[in-house]
């Protein structure tokens, strides 16, 4: 099924650009954790978490213009997967290409068990649906730019791009019936019309040495925020 996916959907892509980055923790919740939660590896992250991890369904990491440590926490959820199974897929959806593989591997990652897909930014949300269709993947993170709604070309042949909040709720209810988790990166300058169907919403921004992390959604309503330490690596860039 993976060969089959790489041909059909990956016979260009390339990893471009990664990061690297682990802190320290202030804020912590007393609500006991769900038996399935993904750990991060990052115990100050994790003490922040409502879950002290990441959980099943959509989690939405955003910020400005997905930067302030998105790609890292994202890459922090691939790494954990990947250590908690020796057969652990992990896929990353990048239409911009800006996933850079020294970087990626500097993480931890292992680069053999991440399918890379690139696809053009209109065809995002279906081929992140049909990979998590796959269910091959503990975890499917998707680099979220809204689409154009309309593919250029006249009105023969014209095609529609899903609309955000029908790609999240599809999203949802496959990482549901599929028991996997789907990281959505998304930036918080861009407007949107209804709040989106995800587990859990933690909003990142960066400051010199440190990262402020704010739980702005969650299934139980544990929301807070707090700053935990950010130190500095060459490859970190997002």
């Amino acid at each position: 099924m993976l060969a089959a996916l790489a041909l059909d959907l990956l016979k260009d892509s390339r990893l471009r650009r990664g990061d690297l980055a682990l802190a320290s923790p202030t804020l912590s919740d007393q609500a006991p954790c769900p038996p399935e939660v993904l750990s991060l590896g990052w115990p100050e992250l994790e003490g922040v978490l409502p879950d002290h991890g990441l959980p099943r369904g959509v989690v939405e990491i955003a910020a400005a213009q997905a930067l302030g440590g998105c790609t890292q926490v994202a890459l922090a959820a691939v790494r954990g997967a990947q250590g908690r199974s020796p057969g652990a897929w992990c896929a990353w959806v990048d239409p911009e290409g800006t996933l850079y593989a020294p970087g990626v591997a500097k993480t931890g990652v292992d680069l053999r068990r991440l399918l890379v897909v690139r696809p053009p930014r209109r065809d995002l949300g279906r081929i992140a649906v049909k990979l998590a269709q796959a269910r091959a993947f503990e975890v499917l993170v998707v680099d979220y730019a809204p689409p154009a709604l309309v593919q250029p070309g006249g009105a023969q042949g014209r095609r529609r791009a899903l609309r955000p909040e029908v790609l999240v709720r599809k999203l949802a209810l496959l990482a549901d019936e599929g028991g996997g988790t789907v990281v959505l990166l998304t930036d918080t300058t861009e407007p949107r019309a209804m709040s989106w169907p995800v587990a859990l919403r933690i909003e990142l921004a960066r400051a010199p040495g440190a990262l402020t992390v704010k739980v702005v959604k969650d299934r139980f309503c544990r929301l807070g925020t707090a700053r935990i330490a950010w130190p500095a690596h060459p490859a970190a860039t997002r």
